[in-house]
């Protein structure tokens, strides 16, 4: 028997065995769960999107063989279903769970705020609209690879020609980087250049060339030409952004409620791992 159980043509009269039954068992049920119905609605559909392709109507030959691959789909889709194909499958698992949030959460925009909604809200939460602190500057990059060991003394020998009031053009090498940045926020500057840089853009007196400053790309040489301090902006200046943000707001709540309606028909229950040795220590 142990010989038999380790061949491979007994493992394949096995499961050839069970899909036979499975079928076999589905063929028996009632017609109404076997029917598969195509709808005119549905046949429209599919006609109309293969016309386009075609850029013409469509035969009734055409429409006939437009229609066959959704009847197969249909029969692929309910026999795995029968074998249980979609049990303890992560990718299905995963789908489904993305279609539910789909269904359930951001389907329709909140109703517009009023005048008297919005309001209290900016006032309320005034760090949510602070126009952060930026800088206006230049600068000239130089590349370690294009330049090599003579990379210091041609950043030294530039910054002197422009302290001396050289014009910027001529210096540098090509980078993909701006060479003037205007309103630049500090984490925009701090994510293309890294915090030395930005700590020096932020810090410096303006007008003045200085560096250099070392990034993940090389070294640069800035200027800064102005520096705009945070402020916090009236009401009016802000009403759309404020829109904007109380509507997201509301949208992230009529979700959060939306899956506790979801949740209090379930009851949960996680069982805790007992603790290992080291967390019991």
């Amino acid at each position: 028997m142990t010989k038999l159980t380790r061949d491979p043509l007994f493992h394949f009269l096995l499961v050839g065995g069970l899909l036979f039954a499975v079928l076999y068992w589905r063929a028996d049920t009632d017609d109404s769960e076997q029917r598969i119905v195509i709808d005119a609605a549905q046949v429209e559909r599919l006609g109309e999107a293969a016309a386009l392709l075609r850029g013409r109507p469509l035969a009734p030959e055409e429409l006939a063989a437009v229609v066959e691959p959704a009847i197969r789909d249909e029969v692929m889709y309910r026999e795995a279903l029968a074998l249980g194909l979609d049990v303890d499958d992560d990718q299905v698992r995963d789908r489904l769970i993305e279609k539910m949030q789909y269904l359930s959460q951001n389907l329709a925009d909140p109703e517009p705020a009023s005048e008297a909604e919005l309001l209290p809200f900016f006032e309320a939460s005034p760090e949510l609209f602070l126009i952060p602190e930026a800088v206006t500057f230049e600068q000239i990059f130089f590349s370690p690879r294009e330049r090599g060991e003579a990379l210091q003394a041609d950043v030294a020998a530039a910054l002197a020609a422009l302290e001396a009031g050289a014009a910027i053009e001529g210096f540098g090498d090509r980078t993909p980087l701006q060479q003037r940045f205007a309103d630049a926020p500090r984490d925009r500057v701090e994510v293309l250049f890294g915090t030395a840089l930005t700590q020096a853009v932020f810090t410096m007196a303006p007008a003045r060339w200085s560096g250099p400053y070392e990034s993940d790309f090389g070294l640069h040489l800035v200027r800064l030409l102005e520096r705009r301090a945070a402020r916090q902006p009236a009401f009016d200046e802000v009403r759309e952004q404020v829109r904007q943000v109380f509507a997201e707001q509301r949208r992230r709540e009529a979700n959060e409620a939306a899956y506790a309606r979801m949740l209090e028909r379930y009851e949960v229950r996680v069982e805790w791992p007992a603790p290992g040795p080291e967390a019991a220590l």
